[in-house]
């Protein structure tokens, strides 16, 4: 049993990947709806519950945002290593084979 990697496959998925990020993650403040509420409703407990969720919404997805960045880098990153160890083990290889 065996596997095989497709560098130019895993390089697309890392430039997908990272598209994907940009678009979900640049557009700024995720918690921005949340904090309107709470200006919406003032007293009682609503601001202080909404302020709460923005935050911690906004500090989770900018996490996700982080690491999805960071795996999408890693991919390409993984690519090269794997054509790198092709180019090297294709330099030890005698050419011609056995013969």
């Amino acid at each position: 049993m065996g596997f095989q990697t497709v560098p130019d496959a895993l390089r697309a998925a890392g430039k997908a990947g990272q598209d994907v990020v940009a678009d979900l993650c640049g557009g700024g403040d995720c918690g921005s709806p949340f904090r309107e509420i709470a200006a919406a409703v003032p007293g009682g407990e609503t601001p202080g519950a909404a302020t709460a969720f923005a935050d911690s919404w906004s500090t989770a997805f900018t996490a996700w945002c982080t690491g999805a960045e960071r795996h999408a880098v890693a991919l390409a990153e993984a690519a090269d290593s794997y054509a790198d160890g092709d180019r090297a083990a294709g330099a030890e290889l005698p050419v011609g084979g056995p013969g």
